[in-house]
């Protein structure tokens, strides 16, 4: 796991916001359904993961679908959704491009540690020539 400690110096002078924003949100049922049509679909590690390239946005933005038939409780759906949204917030400035991220999970993926998702989520974006090489 990433650890940023940033004192308020640094925060006056560096670029990086590490925040997750209304707009790096896809949240309209349409926009879902044009990226899970159009976009290029990955697996890996239980983790399915759809990336669209969109010359439409400035910035990446992310949805993470997890249905009630992958886990029946839903503090361990949201657990999921939170660990994916917090990869995305500390690692979107490695991204070289504006992407529509969605993440779907798995009933395999849901179970796993952060770890384990967060080098799941990052070898999909370098496979796809995404990500910079930090």
């Amino acid at each position: 796991m990433a650890t940023y400690s940033l004192n308020k110096m640094d925060e006056k002078n560096s670029n990086l916001r590490f925040t997750f924003r209304k707009y790096e949100r896809i949240s309209k049922k349409k926009e879902i359904e044009n990226v899970l049509s159009n976009a290029n679909k990955y697996f890996y590690n239980g983790l399915i993961v759809y990336l669209y390239k969109n010359e439409n946005i400035k910035t990446s933005r992310l949805a993470v679908l997890v249905s009630s038939k992958t886990e029946k409780l839903a503090v361990v759906r949201n657990k999921f959704k939170r660990r994916i949204r917090e990869i995305f917030r500390l690692n979107k400035h490695k991204i070289n491009y504006p992407l529509d991220i969605i993440v779907i999970a798995t009933k395999i993926s849901i179970k796993q540690k952060y770890k384990v998702l967060e080098e799941s989520f990052l070898k999909v974006l370098s496979e796809e020539g995404a990500i910079k090489n930090c």
